[in-house]
């Protein structure tokens, strides 16, 4: 008796920690030790293989066993052990679909009656499921209960599971900093048990944040170590999904379809019909996904029928009459819409929109059509701008792009006023939001002064420094997404005749770049008509920034006297004399200071050394709103300098913004940002393409990294950086930019000066000692750098972003 016991307990753990092959053969073990008068432990071991021939071969056999133990429970009066199989066959209820008849089924399970452990898994999986029936507070006592109980009785596996899933409770209610801040510290217990289901939970939770590439690694990762058919299948359907947000529909179809013969071959057919809706997604067919629908509406799965019917709203329609809301099929697929729009994720709400949208087109109502995408870009925004975090933020905009690409089709139509004001209203959250003092965060100065020392102790060929330098630049990465901080509720953007209005009164002209395909134009607004200009290919315009901003790289490295500076000068030249037919030459004559509002493919475009545009202010603003907004002048501004290491002209730079603005300190980075009104900045600097929010500037005291200014109390409306490429920005689905010049924009700097592309040292002092000569004698920024620069076409590297400043 005392053997069967200790298999039956090791067991528990093992199917606890999902150890099921090691689980199957104590059990078996604990069978044959288990005495013919031991009937109640005899029962709970068959429970246990319940579970166990769930995990090997579906729910059908395993409910079968389930209720042939609670018919011997009831025939031996054993009334706990009737309650645990009992809640057993709720939790095979949840995992083939039916939710709510789970919940009843848990619900009417007398918790207290059971001893501890199996209380603690009652409370647990009742917490669960009511999370998934949105019974949120139902789901937090239940867990919180199983978590404390748990730990009372030194469970820490339960207690795990616990602390996970009321992360999880977090999730579904959208707070997504609490959700990954609660996954994480459950993934910090000290419990000996695998993290697979913990770690595709979170990489859900990640997908839909928009942060893909950081959920493909992390689920590609976890199913390397994952074990069980089941789990397996689950991490290979979040993969599709994943797939498909990232636009390789080719990987999406492969991983949907290895779940859903997955999930076949176990007779589970909640998680196939999912995994089939994701192969259909991947290549969209209206008779595949009404198909679906139906045996959904059949099998009682309304809601893998309602996204059946977003699905079949993308597939080609020869006629597009068929799906149109005045139809039979179009009223029904019109309810299931509707009702999707109404869940509680983002993905799904933007995804049936777009559905109801894509329908009324087919119905020729597009007014109705538009009505709707505003009511996404409303709800995407406001989503956005819950965040405190700017690498959410603007992650989260891919869920908005395809929505947001038929909005400015239907705009297309109306003219470039439509336009402007649908581009406005989907680049909202790209406008820089004033930010509260935030609370101070010790584990984020902790993490990056570890990296700061990490940094400067690497070595060339050093692997295992470079593994650790990762390893901490994701925990501080994922430190920051768990930042909560006061933000706005929603932006509003400014109309077309606002934005005209404010172009007037500073006799500027307003170019907003809008791309449709590989078709890129510009919404040219002044005080002329506002008119629409073609500008060609985008993937034309791409080739052309790269090639430049190489030439520029090379001029910057190149001495004077170099053999090859000269062909490179020669190459450069006639690269923005491409570049300017292209993009400039269509815009025809263009009086006075220019605005642009770049898209991805214009980022990193050197606009001041344009052959047309040299010696032009120009401005280059995340928003044509933003610019209209933020602009700012100054009474006798507050000036402080922060020199760099190993650059050897910073302090003669230095020296010279003292000489125009008297009483200027040079001080550190986080101090000239919080204590003055303009920070000129003479320091190496890195953008990081592959990873934005880590590029950095070289300060005295190591590098600076852009995660640290978020939140931060920034008081400077100006702040120059004479550092190489720290304008350059990385743009997210939405033409969301990310990086260092980005970061102080959206904490609210109004104005930041950077180079796009390196630029030689010398020039850059002779660039900075103009520019703020001119500054100070009241010149606004972006006229002062368009006089600084105009000695040569590397100064034009240099870019005013964000709004206009001027001192007085």
């Amino acid at each position: 008796m005392d053997d069967a016991d200790r298999l039956y307990e090791q067991a528990r753990v093992a199917l606890t920690e999902h150890r099921t092959d090691e689980a199957a053969v104590l059990l078996q073990r604990a069978v044959a030790a288990c005495p013919p008068w031991a009937v109640e432990l005899g029962l709970r071991i068959r429970i246990s293989q319940a579970w166990v021939g769930f995990e090997r071969d579906g729910p059908t056999p395993a409910r079968q066993a389930l209720t042939a133990v609670v018919a011997d429970a009831q025939r031996t009066r054993l009334p706990a052990v009737e309650a645990s199989a009992r809640s057993q066959i709720g939790i095979l209820l949840a995992r083939s679909g039916d939710l709510p008849g789970a919940w009843r089924a848990l619900h009417r399970v007398d918790a207290a009656a059971l001893p501890p452990a199996d209380r603690m898994r009652v409370l647990l999986n009742r917490g669960t499921i009511a999370s998934q029936v949105a019974r949120y507070p139902e789901a937090v006592a239940d867990l919180t209960s199983a978590a404390d109980l748990a730990r009372a009785e030194g469970l820490a596996p339960l207690e795990f599971m616990a602390r996970h899933n009321l992360g999880w409770v977090q999730f579904l209610r959208g707070d997504t900093p609490a959700a990954l801040a609660a996954m994480q510290a459950a993934d910090e217990m000290p419990v000996d048990m695998d993290r697979s289901v913990l770690r595709l939970d979170r990489a859900k939770v990640l997908l839909e944040s928009g942060l893909l590439a950081d959920a493909r690694d992390g689920l590609s990762e976890t199913r390397h170590h994952a074990e069980g058919d089941q789990l397996l299948a689950e991490i290979d359907l979040a993969l599709a999904q994943c797939h498909l947000l990232l636009g390789d529909h080719e990987a999406g179809h492969a991983a949907a379809q290895s779940a859903a013969v997955a999930f076949g071959a176990r007779d589970e057919g909640f998680w196939e019909r999912r995994a089939r809706l994701l192969a259909i997604a991947s290549r969209p067919s209206l008779e595949a996904a009404l198909a679906l629908r139906t045996t959904a509406r059949e099998l009682d799965d309304p809601q893998i029928a309602r996204q059946s019917a977003e699905v079949a709203l993308r597939a080609p329609l020869p006629d597009p009459c068929v799906v149109a809301v005045g139809t039979p099929l179009g009223r029904d697929l019109a309810r299931d819409l509707s009702a999707l729009a109404r869940g509680p994720a983002l993905s799904q709400q933007t995804s049936a929109r777009l559905g109801q949208a894509r329908q009324w087109v087919a119905s020729g109502r597009p007014e109705k059509a538009r009505e709707v995408l505003r009511a996404a870009s409303r709800r995407l925004v406001r989503a956005q701008l819950g965040l405190a975090s700017i690498d959410l933020r603007t992650a989260l905009a891919v869920h908005g792009e395809a929505a947001a690409q038929l909005d400015l089709d239907l705009a297309a139509e109306r003219g470039p006023v439509a336009l402007l004001e649908v581009s406005e209203r989907w680049r909202a959250a790209t406008r820089g939001t004033p930010q509260q003092r935030p609370a101070d965060d010790p584990e984020l100065a902790r993490m990056a002064s570890q990296l700061r020392v990490l940094r400067s102790g690497l070595q060339p060929g050093d692997r295992e420094m470079v593994r650790q330098i990762a390893e901490l630049e994701r925990g501080l990465r994922e430190h920051t997404w768990m930042r909560v901080q006061q933000l706005p509720d929603q932006v509003t953007p400014l109309s077309h005749a606002q934005l005209r209005r404010a172009a007037i009164e500073r006799d500027a002209t307003l170019v907003v770049a809008v791309r449709r395909g590989d078709d890129l134009a510009a919404v040219v607004v002044s005080s002329s008509p506002t008119r629409l200009i073609e500008l060609g290919s985008a993937s034309r315009v791409v080739e052309l920034v790269d090639a430049t901003r190489a030439d520029l790289s090379a001029h910057a490295r190149l001495g004077a006297s170099h053999p090859l500076s000269v062909p490179v000068r020669a190459s450069l030249e006639a690269r923005l004399g491409q570049l300017a037919a292209q993009v400039v030459e269509p815009l025809g004559s263009i009086a006075g200071p220019l605005v642009i509002v770049p898209s991805r493919v214009l980022s990193g475009l050197p606009w001041g050394a344009l052959p047309p545009w040299v010696g032009r202010p120009v401005t280059v603003a995340p928003t044509a709103s933003s610019w209209a907004l933020t602009q700012r002048e100054v009474v006798a501004p507050r000036v402080a300098c922060v020199v760099g290491p190993e650059l050897p002209a910073a302090p003669a730079e230095a020296a010279a913004v003292q000489r125009h603005w008297p009483g200027t300190p040079v001080t550190g980075l986080v101090r000239a940002l919080t204590d003055a009104d303009v920070a000129h900045v003479a320091a190496h600097g890195e953008h990081r393409g592959d990873n934005p929010l880590f590029s950095n500037l070289l300060t005295s005291e190591g590098p600076v990294w852009a995660h640290e200014l978020e939140g931060a109390a920034i008081r400077a409306s100006h702040v120059v950086l004479s550092a190489c490429e720290v304008g350059r920005a990385t743009h997210r689905p939405g033409d969301q930019p990310l990086g260092f010049t980005h970061t102080l924009l959206s904490c609210g700097v109004s104005c930041v000066v950077a180079p796009v592309a390196p630029i030689p040292d010398a020039l850059a002092a002779q660039v900075m000692d103009d520019y703020h000569a001119l500054l100070a004698d009241g010149h606004d920024s972006a006229s002062a750098l368009a006089q600084a620069t105009a000695i040569s076409p590397a100064a034009g590297a240099w870019t005013c972003f964000g709004s206009t400043w001027r001192a007085s």
